[in-house]
């Protein structure tokens, strides 16, 4: 297949795509280990199943990782032991759509702007997409040997991939890896994403009494827990608002710049609030530690006030970490932080338990593989150059893969733009970005289709 083949064939099959991306987002793949939740992301995977063998993947068929686990989607295509082996990771899970949204898994077409919305539609049923359309494209003739991951619980922090891959190696093993769960900085301008931050996540649970009390009769000589974590919360970060604990990695980051402008408005800050910390704004973003409260457990919700004190007061603390940053370090540093005593000073008891962990990730960015892809990019999106930016979340599993292939290129990228809204209410996708990535992603196959393994990884090239 000719190049120009190559870019008729996949504008010829994009109808394809976007009915098979249509009928992923109407499965409600939310992972939970519920038993209606597991028939759901079940659902999924053997739909995905079917499209794989149906585009010549014959072997696809479904790994089951636990009882309670969403099946791994799993297909191989071989060619020649010299060939190059590319592995196709994404994942079929999706967020839980809030109430705001009660359509979430009905996808719909907006003709004018042609972007496809619905939960999932971007994170990740787009990167799922991708690799349907490189077996679709290639009639099932892929020119490398290759091996497809799609995982079903990505979205839920878990880390029960991260733990099966070192254990089953030769299902993982690949000269160059594709991981389809970022995107372009920018709709339209092509970026491989070189840097992830790690994350660690502690439990802080603050007790004052051993059981609620009435606020009237109580309040005042009394301490609230709900208070004093607030209190702790508070001293998490300075008064220029960078995080406060010692101890932490940090860098400067010198790859792609956003605008303030551009970054405040894909974010959605409202006029006149001002944006937290110091340095350049992509060191905030790429390489330096971020501190959020993503559970919260004390008073009770809006709608059901009490006139109580809380005797238990519950946060769960989510820190992005710089890449190079040693998670449980970073757990170590926090938890010694948020037990000083001079920020607990009614004595309230304070118990800090880790709550999950994830590695960084820093690509090396001189080798043929990147150099491939960045062409590859260039070729779907003419005339734009390829940028590499970091990006603030945190994928584990790149860590884990490039660890048992030390010498393989890990590739990040796919169609989640700012505009795409991912776990926000009313998610969408770019139908163009969907056709520009599938496209350059085949390209990428093609162009390590000329090469051999050998050549590939050779790292003196």
């Amino acid at each position: 297949m000719n190049e120009l083949d190559l870019r008729a064939r996949v504008k010829s099959i994009i109808g394809d795509l976007t009915t098979h991306l249509e009928d992923l987002v109407s499965i409600p793949s939310v992972y939970s280990p519920a038993p209606d939740d597991l028939e759901r992301v079940r659902h999924a995977a053997d739909t995905i199943k079917t499209l794989l063998q149906g585009y010549g993947l014959t072997d696809a068929h479904l790994i089951e990782l636990g009882a309670k686990d969403a099946p791994l989607v799993y297909a191989t295509h071989t060619v020649s032991p010299k060939a190059p082996t590319v592995l196709l990771y994404a994942h079929y899970d999706v967020v839980r759509p809030d109430k705001s949204w009660p359509d979430a898994f009905t996808p719909h077409i907006d003709k004018a702007t042609r972007r496809m919305s619905g939960r999932g539609a971007a994170d990740d049923k787009s990167g799922i997409v991708m690799h349907l359309g490189a077996a679709h494209a290639f009639n099932g003739d892929i020119p490398v040997n290759v091996k497809i991951v799609l995982e079903g619980e990505e979205e839920s922090g878990l880390d029960v991939l991260e733990k099966y891959v070192p254990a089953h190696r030769d299902l993982f093993t690949a000269d160059l890896i594709v991981v389809a769960d970022t995107g372009n900085y920018r709709l339209g301008k092509p970026t491989l994403t070189t840097s992830l931050r790690g994350m660690a996540e502690v439990d802080v649970t603050v007790t004052t009494l051993d059981a609620p009390k009435h606020s009237g009769m109580y309040g005042g000589p009394v301490p609230d827990a709900f208070i004093v974590l607030a209190g702790l919360i508070s001293q998490l970060h300075d008064a220029d608002g960078n995080v406060a604990v010692p101890g932490l990695d940090e860098n400067t980051w010198t790859g792609h710049e956003p605008t303030e402008e551009e970054f405040r408005a894909d974010a959605g800050v409202k006029e006149g609030v001002k944006l937290m910390g110091t340095d350049s704004l992509s060191s905030r973003l790429y390489s330096k530690p971020s501190i959020n409260v993503v559970g919260l457990d004390g008073p009770p919700p809006w709608s059901q006030p009490i006139n109580q004190l809380q005797g238990t007061a519950k946060a769960r603390i989510s820190m992005r970490i710089a890449p190079q940053q040693d998670p449980e370090k970073a757990v170590k540093h926090l938890s010694e932080y948020l037990q000083r005593p001079h920020f607990n000073p009614w004595n309230a008891i304070v118990k800090v338990e880790p709550a999950g962990t994830g590695e960084g990730f820093t690509a090396d960015t001189s080798t043929r593989g990147y150099k491939a892809a960045a062409e590859a990019l260039e070729y779907a999106y003419p005339g734009e150059k390829t940028a590499f930016a970091g990006q603030g979340g945190s994928i584990p599993l790149v860590s884990v893969v490039q660890r048992i292939n030390p010498g393989a290129s890990v590739l990040l990228l796919g169609c989640e733009e700012p505009l795409c809204r991912i776990h926000a209410s009313h998610e969408s996708v770019s139908l163009d970005e969907l056709e520009s990535m599938t496209l350059a992603q085949c390209r990428l196959l093609q162009q390590l289709g000329r090469m051999t393994a050998a050549e590939l990884t050779d790292s003196g090239s």
